[in-house]
């Protein structure tokens, strides 16, 4: 399964950057593109999976404890492990504009972070078509340090997936993520529909108008 990076959604940027719903200057939607191009261009997903049995505490040899990955995965036997980066050049080129432009430096991190998600949400959507072929379902993601799933645990995740090696991907002893823009996650396979988070606001048509937003909230709680 190929890692896909497709055109960037400008309101999850918005988000990243903290937007509440007011008016978006016309010089930042101009510098937003810019930025936007950058990030593209600098990007190279690579991403890696692993289908695994999941008896209940363990996904194959890796520990889940926590009661939240437990109630997302209580009726899977199967689990997939998979890490995302959209590579070191993206930690290279926010480096470069920190010193040369704080205002560019900031808007390219929340590109990378709207991209980085793209690549995870195209590789769901693949391996949720797969596995539907199955007859089968998947839960939401859910990533180490998420809930009460500790972040520890990312680092034997990448152990077993042998992200070093295959992406490029490793984890600092402070449980940091390199390269900066990376994604470690579990999902789980069960035999019945499983229950989804709501879509994000993100993907609103109102995003930029809403007057849940303007005061810190939202309109699905």
């Amino acid at each position: 399964m190929e890692p896909r990076l497709t055109e960037l959604n400008d309101n999850e940027i918005l988000l990243y950057l903290g937007h509440r719903g007011q008016e978006v200057p016309e010089d930042l939607v101009r510098q937003m593109e810019i930025c936007k191009e950058r990030v593209m261009k600098a990007a190279r997903p690579r991403l890696v999976w692993r289908r695994v049995p999941y008896d209940g505490q363990k996904a194959e040899n890796l520990l889940l404890p926590g009661e939240d990955i437990g109630k997302l995965l209580k009726t899977c036997r199967e689990a997939v492990l998979f890490a995302a980066t959209l590579g070191p050049e993206i930690d290279q080129i926010t480096r470069k504009y920190e010193v040369v432009d704080a205002a560019d430096a900031l808007i390219m991190d929340a590109c990378a972070s709207a991209a980085i998600e793209n690549v995870c949400n195209h590789f769901e959507e693949d391996l949720r078509r797969e596995i539907t072929g199955e007859g089968k379902y998947l839960t939401d993601r859910f990533s180490p340090g998420y809930g009460d799933l500790p972040l520890e645990i990312q680092k034997d995740l990448c152990r077993m997936l042998n992200a070093s090696r295959r992406i490029g991907l490793t984890v600092s002893e402070s449980m940091l993520m390199v390269p900066c823009k990376s994604v470690t996650a579990i999902i789980g396979i069960a035999e019945e529909p499983q229950d989804h988070r709501a879509s994000g606001c993100e993907v609103c048509n109102l995003f930029r108008t809403c007057e849940f937003r303007k005061e810190g909230g939202t309109c699905h709680g």
